[in-house]
């Protein structure tokens, strides 16, 4: 599947997305750009190719969805403790693409401590939380009040699968809670919490039912996978 209804107007994408259709918002979290750059810096290297797919999924959705604005929630960039050159490059080369095509809103993840610097110099600001009808946006890592429907990153949800002969497998995945829906993360690098162990690093996921949540996994080639209600796969 390409997309899902999770709630009226609002559809969760293949392409690591939610879209409100009555906001013509289009919502993603957990970038982390330049994170090729920080693992170099600790001696481990690997090609720079996040970046790209990020690019290519953003292009994908802007023309399924043609949203007039792009939040981003939380987590842009990956180098806590200074903005590394990668960074500087690629937040900006990505911004630009954005605002080529629809207006942006960013807010603040646990990772972005020195991204204002590069936001000043195209007028942009970075808030902690944001809403919009009946939903409030915030990155997770901190706690949030919220009424209606949170919708937030951090988390990195993934599900992890097993074969018959132990292979297994991690995919990125949506959780879509009565109260809360959790992104994937956007970077193809950060898998994080795997849902089934309830081992959450989020605040504001510690007062959710998390079980009555409903799991969608994202693979490559099928798309949008529906693993039904997170109490089940568990059990």
């Amino acid at each position: 599947m390409d997309d899902v209804e999770v709630l009226p107007g609002a559809k969760i994408s293949r392409h690591h997305a939610l879209f409100l259709e009555d906001h013509s918002l289009l919502v993603i979290a957990d970038l982390h750009l330049g994170y090729e750059g920080a693992l170099l810096e600790q001696g481990v290297s690997i090609p720079r190719f996040q970046k790209n797919v990020m690019v290519e999924r953003l292009k994908r959705l802007l023309e399924k969805y043609s949203p007039a604005r792009i939040l981003i929630d939380g987590d842009f960039k990956h180098e806590f403790s200074k903005n590394l050159v990668q960074e500087w490059d690629e937040v900006n080369e990505v911004l630009d693409f954005i605002l080529s095509q629809a207006d942006v809103e960013l807010l603040r993840g646990n990772h972005d401590n020195f991204l204002k610097t590069i936001l000043a110099k195209k007028g942009l600001d970075l808030s902690a939380t944001s809403a919009v009808g009946g939903y409030t946006f915030a990155h997770g890592h901190v706690e949030v009040s919220w009424k209606g429907t949170l919708v937030m990153g951090h988390e990195h949800p993934s599900l992890g699968l097993r074969d018959k002969i132990g292979a297994t497998v991690k995919l990125p995945c949506f959780l879509v809670t009565p109260t809360v829906i959790v992104l994937p993360a956007f970077s193809p690098l950060a898998l994080g919490t795997d849902v089934t162990t309830l081992d959450f690093i989020s605040p504001p996921l510690r007062g959710v039912s998390a079980e009555e949540g409903r799991v969608y996994a994202v693979e490559d080639e099928a798309g949008l996978l529906d693993f039904g209600m997170l109490k089940d796969i568990r059990r």
